[in-house]
């Protein structure tokens, strides 16, 4: 079964020379076939032709294993293959869940749209927290053609309607109706929304595999650097211990470094990507005495336990070789967290 990465590029924004390179070196890594749609596969919303590219792609190269993605997508250097991580048969997709910044899970817009359009096309809705983030979808021809051609039909039952989510919530319901069992999620490193991170929006550094820029984080597209250097950039350029360390250690770093309470992610992100098999770890307790006058900054937070979140997200991929110390026991004693 071939490998094919397709993506819709429609006007009246095409593909920035920063996401067409970056998708032609995916493609050669991955050994696949690259397919640019820069003409209307029907007359219809940019929602709705995302329905056809399954039949379009069957159509120009028969059965095949399909990475369908946005236009806006950077793809990172060393960014391991999807194709990989899901099989032929899954249908696998990024949730918006899986970004900590968007908890969906009991309802919000998501649950609406995804109650309208089951309504719509008498369906039964699929879980909120099921709702994708609809950039990237994987898939293969063979097993998912029929259901894009289910879902075509309700274009003109619902006389094209292109609100309410349109292609993620009429691509969720339909799978939960037809093919629960194949529904698969990849990590979300796959599929980073700069919408919901803007402070990665704005760093030119990549922290994860595959950036998102949705909406008014497209402004920072053609600066993101995709291609990996050696020696690895840091993404926080300007923090001081971070360098000195590095000065410091240059080619023999220790085998772990424990930066203490974590606040801020820059020291942390910075030797990480620095030194790819350094083990950093740091405190964190959910007491305000540890932060003190920090949590009144608005650009930070103002609950402790989000600290922590914001924290291990924008260490992006790197997150892997972080470990966490813990407040356990009545004793106060620190622990490292269980991985």
């Amino acid at each position: 079964m071939k490998r094919v990465i397709a993506i819709l590029d429609l006007p009246p924004r095409r593909a920035v020379p920063t996401v067409r390179e970056s998708v032609e070196a995916a493609a050669v890594r991955w050994n696949a076939e690259l397919h640019w749609i820069r003409r209307p596969l029907q007359p219809c919303h940019p929602f709705w032709q995302k329905m056809f590219v399954c039949g379009d792609v069957a159509k120009r190269f028969g059965p095949s294993h399909v990475l369908q993605i946005d236009n806006d997508m950077v793809i990172r250097s060393d960014c391991p293959s999807p194709f990989a991580l899901a099989q032929p048969g899954q249908f696998a997709m990024v949730a918006e869940r899986q970004c900590a910044q968007n908890r969906i899970d009991n309802g919000g817009w998501q649950k609406t749209a995804h109650e309208i359009w089951a309504k719509r096309c008498r369906l039964n809705p699929a879980p909120t927290w099921m709702h994708p983030n609809g950039g990237l979808y994987l898939y293969d021809t063979e097993t998912f053609a029929r259901m894009f051609e289910r879902i075509i039909q309700y274009l003109i039952v619902t006389f094209g309607a292109n609100d309410q989510a349109t292609d993620e919530s009429l691509i969720i319901n339909q799978l939960w109706n037809d093919h629960p069992e194949t529904i698969a999620f990849l990590p979300p490193d796959f599929n980073v929304s700069m919408l919901q991170t803007p402070e990665w929006a704005t760093n030119p550094v990549m922290q994860s595999f595959v950036y998102h820029f949705i909406g008014p984080s497209k402004s920072h597209l053609d600066r993101c650097r995709w291609q990996r250097s050696k020696p690895a950039e840091l993404p926080f350029p300007d923090n001081r211990q971070s360098i000195e360390l590095i000065n410091e250690w240059k080619d023999d770093p220790p085998a772990s470094y424990d930066i203490g309470s974590i606040f801020r992610p820059d020291l942390a992100a910075n030797l990480l990507a620095v030194y790819p098999k350094l083990l950093v770890s740091g405190t964190w307790s959910d007491e305000l005495t540890v932060y003190d006058e920090r949590l009144t900054s608005l650009d930070e937070t103002f609950s402790s336990h989000l600290v922590l979140t914001r924290f291990l997200i924008r260490l992006g991929v790197n997150a892997r070789r972080f470990k966490l110390r813990i407040k356990e026991g009545d004793d106060g004693t620190l622990q490292l967290a269980r991985s």
